[in-house]
This record gives C-alpha cells, sequence and structure tokens, in this order.
C-alpha cells in the first residue's frame, strides 16, 4: 500500500515552488518550463472524471481513501469511484482468480505496426531518437522508462476493430542500471489499455505531465508512475512513464537528487519537443552509460557537480584537484566535443588520450525556453578496451601474415610438382603429380577465402562457385567443354566444415570427369553437364553432385581412391552419411551432415 499524507494539496504550481511543495518523491516530477505548468496529481487519486484538466489556480482536495480509490467528490461526500480505482480492484480480481488480463490474440509486430503506422515520418524519427535515450533516462532516474504510443484504431483487445477500448504499445522498454527493476519481463511489443496505465491516458489527453500510481496485477502491487508527454509540432505522439517502486528504503544522497534534477529537466525537454535532440551525438565503439561517470556543468560551463567515477576518470587524465566550481579549462581540460555542444546545442562526443588513458566524454545539452541552462556530460575511462584493441590490432595482423606465408608456400609447392611432371615420362606419374598439384591448388584456393577477413561468414555457395571455376579450368579438356552449374544456398558453415566440403567436391567433380565423361564428352548429346545442389534443413547439410556420363564401373564406385577419400572424409571428420547410384545416363552422388550448433 502507498504510503501517502492523510490530505494531500495537489494543484498546479510553477517549477520554482515544486521542491518545497512535494514530499521527497516529488523531485521526481521534472522541471518543465514556466511557460507550462505541472499538472501534479497524488498516487492514488488520480483526477479520473471526464471532464477536462483543472486549468490554472483550480486546486482539487483528494482525501486518502483504504481502497485507493479515485473520487471525484470533495472529502467527507460520497462518490463513486473513478476509472483508476475500478481498474485497480477488477485488475485485482481478475489477477487473483488466475483469468488473463488482456488477450495476446494480437502479435507484438502487429501491436507495433498498428501504433507506429498512425505517426507522420518526422513523429517516427523523433520516436526513434527517443526510444535510442531510454537507457539515459533509466539510469538518472532509478526506474524503469517505458515509451507508450496510442493505437489510433481503437481495436479491442482481441485484434478486433471497432467498440474497443483505448489502448497503447510499448514501444521501448528500458531497465536501469543504477537501481532494481519494477518490472521483470520486458513489456516491449505488448499492448496496455487505458485502464491499466490511466496516466498515459491523461498525458495524451492533456498534453502535460502527470505524477500517480499504477496497480501491476501480475505482482499484486502498486508502483509510483511518472507519465510525460512525447510532444512535437504541438501534437502528443506518445507517452513516456517511469515507473518505480511506491516505498523504498534508501538513502537519497547528492548523487541521487542530482540524477533526479537532471531527470526533471530531460522531462520537461521531452515535452518541449527538444528532446531527443535532432542530431545524434556521433557514433561510438564504447559509449558511456551514466554509471560510468557524470559530470554536470551550469549555463557558464562550470563543473556543478560529479560523480566519484568520473572523478576518476578525470584524475587518469592528470587533472587531480577538485573541479567543482570551475571551467575545465581552468583545471586544463579542453574538450572540443564541450565547445562545439556549447556553439551549437547540440550533442557530441569526443575520445580524450592522455598520460597513457583513454577517456569518452559525451556531452549532452540542457535546454530551457530555447537558452542553454547547462551541459550532462558522460565520462567513461576506456583505457583498458583501448588495450585489448591495440592487442587484437596485432594479432590479427600476426594472423593474416601467417596466412600470406602458408598461400604462398602452397603456390610453390604446386608449381614445383607441375615443373617436376614435365620432366617424367611415364603417363601414369605425370597424371599423379597432376592430381596432386591439383588438389594443392584446390585448398590454396579454399585457404584464401576463408583467410579473408570475412571469411568466416562468406556463404558456401560462394565458395563452390569459385571452386566450379577452378575445376572447370583444370579439368575439362580443351576440345570438350564440361558445364558445372552450382544451385541452392546455405549460407556460412564453419571453417573445419567447409575445407572438408571443398575436399569432397573436388574428388566427386573429378570422378566425374575422368570416369563419367572420359573421352566422350563431346558425344554426349546437349553436352557435358555437372549439376551441383546444396542446401540445408534444420541442422543437417546436403550436397549431391549429378553428371549427365556414361556412368561409372562398379570397381570404381566401390575400390576407386577417390570415393574412399570421399566417404572416409564424409563419415569420420563429418558424422555424415554418403550414398551413390550410378547407371547409363549419369551418377548421383548424395551426402548429408550434421552442422554443428552455433548458437547458446
Amino acid at each position: 500500500m502507498l504510503h501517502l499524507p492523510d490530505v494531500v494539496e495537489t494543484q498546479l504550481i510553477g517549477e520554482d515552488d515544486l521542491l518545497e511543495a512535494l514530499p521527497v518523491e516529488a523531485v521526481l516530477v521534472p522541471r518543465l518550463p514556466r511557460p507550462r505548468q505541472l499538472h501534479l496529481v497524488e498516487q492514488a487519486e488520480l483526477h479520473c472524471s471526464s471532464e477536462p484538466a483543472p486549468t490554472r489556480g483550480e486546486t482539487l482536495r483528494r482525501r486518502r481513501h483504504p481502497s485507493l480509490q479515485c473520487r471525484n467528490e470533495t472529502p467527507g461526500r460520497s462518490g463513486r469511484p473513478g476509472a483508476f480505482g475500478q481498474a485497480a480492484r477488477s485488475g485485482r480480481d481478475r489477477s487473483r482468480a488466475g483469468a488473463p488480463l488482456r488477450s495476446n490474440a494480437v502479435s507484438s509486430d502487429e501491436n507495433l505496426r498498428r501504433a507506429l503506422g498512425g505517426l507522420s515520418e518526422p513523429e517516427r524519427l523523433h520516436h526513434e531518437r527517443l526510444v535510442a535515450t531510454t537507457a539515459l533516462l533509466a539510469d538518472i532516474s532509478f526506474a524503469d522508462i517505458l515509451v507508450l504510443v496510442p493505437i489510433l484504431d481503437s481495436a479491442g483487445p482481441d485484434g478486433g476493430t471497432g467498440g474497443g477500448e483505448s489502448r497503447f504499445v510499448v514501444t521501448a522498454h528500458s531497465r536501469p542500471i543504477t537501481s532494481q527493476t519494477v518490472h521483470p519481463d520486458d513489456l516491449f511489443g505488448l499492448a496496455v489499455t487505458a485502464e491499466e496505465r490511466p496516466l498515459a491516458a491523461l498525458g495524451i489527453r492533456t498534453g502535460v505531465s502527470t505524477n500517480g500510481g499504477a496497480y501491476l496485477p501480475g505482482q499484486d502491487r502498486w508502483v509510483q508512475s511518472l507519465a510525460v508527454p512525447v510532444n512535437l509540432d504541438n501534437r502528443t505522439i506518445a507517452v513516456l512513464l517511469r515507473e518505480f517502486p511506491s516505498v523504498s528504503d534508501r538513502v537519497w544522497g547528492r548523487l541521487e537528487t542530482t540524477y533526479f534534477g537532471l531527470f526533471r529537466r530531460l522531462a520537461g525537454m521531452i515535452a518541449d519537443g527538444v528532446y531527443p535532440y535532432a542530431t545524434g551525438p556521433g557514433d561510438h565503439d564504447h559509449p558511456p552509460r551514466v554509471g560510468d561517470g557524470v559530470i554536470l556543468l551550469d549555463a557558464w560551463q562550470r563543473v556543478e557537480y560529479l560523480t566519484p567515477n568520473a572523478h576518476s576518470a578525470l584524475r587518469r587524465l592528470g587533472i587531480n584537484g577538485d573541479p567543482t566550481g570551475r571551467r575545465l579549462a581552468q583545471v586544463g581540460l579542453e574538450p572540443r566535443a564541450l565547445q562545439r555542444t556549447v556553439s551549437a546545442s547540440l550533442p557530441q562526443t569526443e575520445e580524450i588520450e592522455r598520460n597513457g588513458h583513454s577517456v569518452v566524454m559525451r556531452c549532452l545539452p540542457l535546454i530551457q525556453e530555447d537558452t542553454l541552462t547547462g551541459v550532462l556530460v558522460l565520462v567513461r575511462d576506456i583505457t583498458e578496451l583501448r588495450r585489448v584493441d591495440r592487442l587484437l590490432i596485432t594479432k590479427n595482423a600476426a594472423l593474416t601474415e601467417v596466412h600470406h606465408r602458408v598461400k604462398n608456400n602452397l603456390q610453390t609447392v604446386s608449381s614445383l610438382l607441375s615443373l617436376q611432371s614435365r620432366w617424367l615420362e611415364g603417363p601414369e606419374a605425370k597424371e599423379a603429380l597432376a592430381e596432386s598439384a591439383r588438389r594443392i591448388r584446390l585448398i590454396a584456393a579454399v585457404h584464401e577465402i576463408l583467410s579473408e577477413p570475412d571469411g568466416e561468414s562468406t556463404p558456401f555457395e560462394s565458395v563452390v562457385a569459385s571452386l566450379s571455376s577452378l575445376l572447370r579450368e583444370s579439368l575439362a579438356p580443351p576440345n570438350a567443354p564440361i558445364s558445372i552449374k552450382v544451385s541452392g544456398a546455405v549460407g556460412p558453415l564453419p571453417s573445419e566444415v567447409m575445407t572438408t566440403m571443398a575436399i569432397v567436391l573436388n574428388e566427386l567433380v573429378q570422378n566425374a570427369v575422368d570416369h563419367g565423361f572420359g573421352g566422350a564428352a563431346a558425344a554426349i548429346a546437349g553436352g557435358s553437364e555437372i549439376v551441383v545442389r546444396i542446401g540445408r534443413e534444420d541442422s543437417e547439410l546436403q550436397v549431391s553432385v549429378t553428371d549427365n556420363g556414361c556412368g561409372m564401373p562398379d570397381g570404381v564406385l566401390e575400390e576407386g581412391l577417390g570415393l574412399t577419400l570421399v566417404r572416409t572424409l564424409v563419415e569420420n571428420d563429418l558424422g555424415g552419411n554418403l550414398v551413390h547410384r550410378s547407371a547409363p545416363g549419369g551418377t548421383t552422388v548424395e551426402l548429408t551432415a550434421p552442422l554443428p550448433a552455433t548458437g547458446p
């Protein structure tokens, strides 16, 4: 149960009165610009009547009710519970009875399509930029951050159209790394009703920030909630919800109150349509987060507050004194990113290297009424990460050199075998050396493909196509060209599987040329053709090699050296099976092999 005062004055007040008018939890309410007054509603007694939200100066007196119902009457008079109280009770009843809170007939993808389909292109871009920043907002507010976009077609929970209640889709859900989460399950793509999230409905309807509460039927508890309208061009396109435990024993210190103040300012910028920023701070391979370190600068770029982690990062850059109250330039640090942020009011990122240390700084401008009021600087010490990066670069260079030497040595051996065969007189010896040279060239070709930076991600069909070209040139006689066709696709394979399969295909194609066609290739109607088909079914690789030759003799099929090698590789190295059949119209060899698991 929420711990609230017996009588709460809830009214429209300005930002200067905010901190004095509310208890500790009220620090969580965003600071909004003076022209935009903040509508505060006590958690359990949300103003949920159908009449418009109260105007400035109107005061709503609410008396806490034991059942946390929302009353539309003044204290001491009878009144019916509002929608919020009904939602709480009905949600509790359904949860305890075991009934689902809503239907899951509509998929998450369909929910997202319906919600985002109601946004214009500029609104979708604004929404995408906001989603990208929800992790930052979750960290500085010690709470779960949800982005809810309304479904404008009024579809019911079962996916039908017409007659349904107002619904929203959770298009983003970020959990804080600075505090516990209130939602163990990911809510992304989930459709919720206005009854379940009344603050979201109120935010869409009024376009003002609202502080209140929400009942979670699945957990049978209340959480505090803050709804911030996401405004763009005088239109509320979504609502950002900050949800956090209603009771906390945590002792709030300077760090927490500073973070809350930052969230207030960013929430005000969201309501004004100036956050998220029109441009990003720039990509970085190790972007900083709130937990890495925070420096808060005022409008004159003086250090207002910095976290212990940020202080440690500055020490590694050679700044040993306390910079509080001074500009960073006065303590020996002049990041260009900060200068660009101040001059253009846009986020910037910079990596600073000094004294053997690397620190990345991300500067975010804080804007109020089109005026720069401060800068939020996120810092992260990435010295160890950069050391690992340099080590990987060195090892990659060494591996590249090894690959190059292996390739050259294989080509040298192949050339020596070709030269040696010229001095031999016996045809069998020449053929043996030519066979060895072909296999070495094949291994060199596969090695070259796999040694490329993206070799492991090279599709197997691309490797087979390269091998077929090599085999066509080296095996087919000039007066009897042979067509080698490749069909199917399996995508990338592990390097050990790819190398073994290359040797297997070389043997099968060579057998087809030597024994299937022999010297009668030109006499085959329509020309000689070898078809290599590859595919995969679930976790099994399937390969077949078919020719339209005269067939292979039984002795070759059973005792030939080529097929014996193929069978050994397939059964022993790949753990697969080999099946062959031959007839005067051609020969087909089929093999299957299990593929190793690539995921967890």
